[in-house]
C-alpha cells in the first residue's frame, strides 16, 4: 500500500518514497515516470550546484507563498483570543525571506507568531505542505500524535512548550484553512553543539542526564506513539515511513511489546515496499538482500529474552537542534516531539544523537565517543546506573536502527 500514486495522469503506481517526491516540479513519481528521460528537475548532486540550490530555493518561496495563501490569519488570531479573553493578538503573515527563513521554518514545520497586546507570544505550529510531505490523514496523525506527547509532557520535569490549542486539518469547523497546534514560543536559541566549549557542552550534558532521569520515573506499557489527546494511550508509531494509506485511510505499524516485533514488522514493511518500487528502485537488490539480513540479526539484536525491562518516551529525533539553551547554556526547552515514541530503556536512553562521534560512527567504530562516555558517566552519578548501561553499551544496537531503511551505501561498511 503506497502513501501516493504517481502523480502523471493515468498512471496507477505507486509513487517512490522520498526519492519520488520532487518539490520543484511538486510531483510524487513512480519508478518509470522517475527515470531521467522523463523526469528533468536538477538534484543536489548535479553541477553546476548553485543551478540546484537556485531551484530548490525557488520552490521553498512557493511552498511558503502558497502556504500563506492557505492560513486564514483572522480565525488563527480568533482561536487564540478564545483562549486568552479580552487580549488582543495578532498573526504574522508568511513572509518568505532566504534571510530569516530559519526562524521560521524547519524541517517538517513552520512557525506563525501569535502575539498579544500584553508581550505574550504563541506559535502556531504549522506541519510545511509540499510533494515530500505525507497525505492530509498522515499528517494529521503525526500532529495529533505530538498533541498527546505534550500533554503527557506536562506532567514531567522537563522543559516543553505548553499545548494551547490545535485544530486538524481534516476537523470540519477549522476554519484556519490548515492544521495546526497553538503552544508558548519558549525563550533561548537551538544549540549549536559544534560552536560550544567543552565546558558548556558538558553543562548540556548533565542537564540532558537530568531529563533521562526524569523521563525514567514516567513508564508505559508498550511501544509505539501517543494517539489520543487526552489520556497515555498508546497506538501506532506516528512516523511516515511506518504508515500506508488505503481509500483515505491511515494503516501505521504497531503498537508493539517488543523491539524485536517492531523491527521484524518494519523490516518486513520495507521488504514488501522494495518489491513494490516504493523504495531503493536505483539498487533494488542490493538493498532487498542487506535488509532481508538486517532481518535476520533482529533475534539477536534484539532478544525476546532481554525485553522484560519497562518502556519510556524516547525523542526520536535529538540531532541538537531539539535543545533550546540562552546564554548560558541552560537549557530552556526540548521541543520537536512530532516523531517520538514509547521504546525499552536500551533505545530511548542511548545517546542522544548529537553526542555521536559521525565520523568514527559512520566508519563503524565500535567506541562511545567522549562525549556519550561523559553522559553515561553523569547519568550513573545521578542514580541512572540502568541508563549508563544503555549507553555503553548501545553500539551495536545504534549501527542496527541506522542500518534499516537508511541509503545502503551509507551503512554496508558496519557489517563488511
Amino acid at each position: 500500500m503506497p502513501l501516493w500514486h504517481c502523480s502523471i495522469e493515468d498512471c496507477h503506481n505507486p509513487s517512490v518514497r522520498v526519492t519520488g517526491d520532487c518539490t520543484i516540479c511538486n510531483r510524487h513519481l513512480c519508478y518509470e515516470h522517475l527515470k531521467p528521460t522523463f523526469h528533468k528537475c536538477p538534484t543536489l548532486d548535479v553541477r553546476p550546484f548553485r543551478i540546484s540550490i537556485a531551484h530548490y530555493a525557488n520552490a521553498e518561496q512557493k511552498e511558503i507563498e502558497t502556504l500563506g495563501q492557505k492560513i486564514n490569519y483572522a480565525a488563527l488570531e480568533t482561536h487564540a483570543m478564545a483562549l486568552r479573553p479580552g487580549i488582543l493578538c495578532h498573526a504574522s503573515p508568511l513572509r518568505f525571506d532566504r534571510q530569516t527563513k530559519h526562524e521560521v521554518m524547519g524541517g517538517m514545520n513552520i512557525h506563525v507568531n501569535v502575539e498579544f497586546q500584553d508581550g505574550v507570544t504563541w506559535l502556531a505550529r504549522i506541519r510545511r505542505s509540499n510533494a515530500t510531505s505525507p497525505p492530509p490523514v498522515v499528517r494529521d496523525y503525526i500532529i495529533l500524535s505530538e498533541i498527546a506527547t505534550l500533554q503527557f509532557l506536562e506532567n514531567v520535569n522537563v522543559p516543553t512548550p505548553r499545548l494551547l490549542g490545535y485544530a486538524l486539518e481534516t476537523d470540519e469547523g477549522n476554519n484556519v484553512g490548515v492544521g495546526y497546534m497553538l503552544i508558548e514560543k519558549l525563550p533561548g536559541n537551538p544549540l549549536d553543539w559544534a560552536r560550544a566549549t567543552e565546558d558548556q557542552k558538558h553543562r548540556i550534558i548533565d542537564q540532558l542526564a537530568d531529563h533521562a532521569i526524569e523521563l525514567s520515573k514516567h513508564p508505559l506499557d508498550k511501544i509505539g506513539s501517543f494517539n489520543r489527546p487526552g489520556d497515555e494511550h498508546i497506538g501506532p508509531i506516528a512516523r511516515e515511513e511506518f504508515s500506508d494509506v488505503t481509500d483515505g485511510a491511515i494503516h501505521a505499524l504497531g503498537p508493539f511489546i517488543s523491539m524485536q516485533g517492531y523491527y521484524t514488522s518494519y523490516l518486513h514493511n520495507i521488504l514488501d515496499q522494495i518489491l513494490t518500487h516504493q523504495l531503493y528502485t536505483h539498487h533494488p537488490l542490493d538493498a532487498y538482500l542487506i535488509h532481508r539480513f538486517l532481518l535476520d540479526l533482529t533475534e539477536q539484536v534484539w532478544p525476546v529474552e532481554e525485553e522484560n525491562e519497562k518502556i519510556y518516551l524516547n525523542h526520536a529525533d535529538d540531532k541538537g537542534n531539539h535543545v533550546l539553551v540562552d546564554d548560558d547554556y541552560t537549557i530552556t526547552g526540548i521541543i520537536d516531539w512530532e516523531w517520538a515514541f514509547s521504546a525499552p530503556c536500551a533505545l530511548s536512553f542511548n545517546s542522544p544523537l548529537v553526542l555521536l562521534d559521525l565520523g568514527g560512527f559512520y566508519a563503524g567504530d565500535p567506541a562511545i565517543s567522549l562525549a556519550e562516555s561523559y553522559f553515561a558517566d553523569a547519568l550513573e552519578r545521578k542514580g541512572g546506573i540502568e541508563l549508563a548501561e544503555s549507553v555503553r553499551g548501545g553500539r551495536k544496537r545504534r549501527f542496527f536502527e541506522f542500518c534499516c531503511g537508511y541509503d545502503v551505501y551509507t551503512v554496508t561498511p558496519f557489517f563488511l
